[in-house]
């Protein structure tokens, strides 16, 4: 009997222990995932965008862009797409409205800093272009907000990215929290992802449109995409989640450890 209630102390300690934990990792970060339909797209399935998962921790806003599982961005293959993220903080105020072929920065006209025909027309505060590994170039994340004086400014230096080639393709890449001025834990960010090429094409796919074929987006015919009034687009939203500093994380880890072999202890001097 004392071997049996032991044991069955040790479980209610142990199950206590791995709920701690399970809390402990829920607390380190979270993950929303917003899909896409496939083959809503122009072009290749290297534009197609199936899913994009949003996370963050405490100091990072990371953005892990999936594409179709037909798609090929390894070094053989078309590796030259823009995948680029519109964000509006605080309803977009301050933000750029226009929408335009424009390229380049310093300019308050230019309505994308790389020059597609993409934007949010009720304001896109931040925008984030980013482009693959290719022959004679690093692949990368730059980061760029916008003033109505100054027009876009590249915040920082380019940020690296993570690729998946086949399979499960994808491009994932972190901004930090700090560097989007204006967004505060616990406020709540509306964005779009699109897949363009160069200047001025508009969006060959778009995240928050999934049962509609985006305008032509390439030259001499192309239309701007606005997310903001295009028919079928609703833009995504994302809540930034208090997390713990890694410091306090191994904290919380070492407290549930602790609390559940205290547990087990004092349960098993009573039985």
């Amino acid at each position: 009997m004392r071997r049996s209630k032991a044991s069955g102390c040790q479980v209610v300690g142990r199950a206590i222990f791995v709920t701690s934990i399970v809390a402990a990792l829920a607390l380190a970060a979270r993950a929303d995932v917003y899909t896409d339909a496939n083959g809503d797209n122009y072009g290749g399935p290297e534009v197609d965008i199936s899913n994009v998962v949003v996370t963050n921790d405490a100091s990072n806003l990371t953005f892990q862009i999936n594409l179709n599982t037909a798609a090929n961005i390894g070094p053989t293959a078309n590796r030259y797409a823009n995948y680029e993220v519109g964000i509006q903080v605080g309803g977009g105020v301050g933000g750029q409205t226009a929408i335009n072929g424009t390229f380049g920065t310093g300019n308050p006209a230019a309505g994308n800093p790389y020059g597609n025909a993409v934007g949010i027309s009720t304001g896109e505060n931040f925008f984030v272009g980013s482009y693959l590994d290719g022959t004679g170039f690093s692949g990368g994340a730059e980061l760029f907000s916008y003033s109505s004086v100054g027009g876009w400014t590249k915040i920082g230096s380019t940020l690296p990215i993570t690729e998946v080639y086949t399979g499960t393709p994808s491009t994932a890449f972190s901004i930090p929290l700090s560097a989007l001025v204006g967004l505060n834990i616990g406020d709540t960010i509306k964005f779009d992802v699109w897949t363009s090429f160069g200047s001025p094409q508009g969006a060959y796919d778009a995240l928050d449109n999934p049962s509609q074929t985006p305008p032509v987006p390439y030259s001499p015919t192309f239309f701007a995409y606005d997310s903001a009034t295009v028919t079928g687009s609703t833009l995504a939203m994302y809540t930034v989640t208090a997390v713990p500093e890694p410091s306090s994380f191994v904290l919380a880890i070492g407290g549930a450890g602790v609390l559940g072999l205290g547990i087990r202890r004092r349960r098993h001097k009573r039985a």
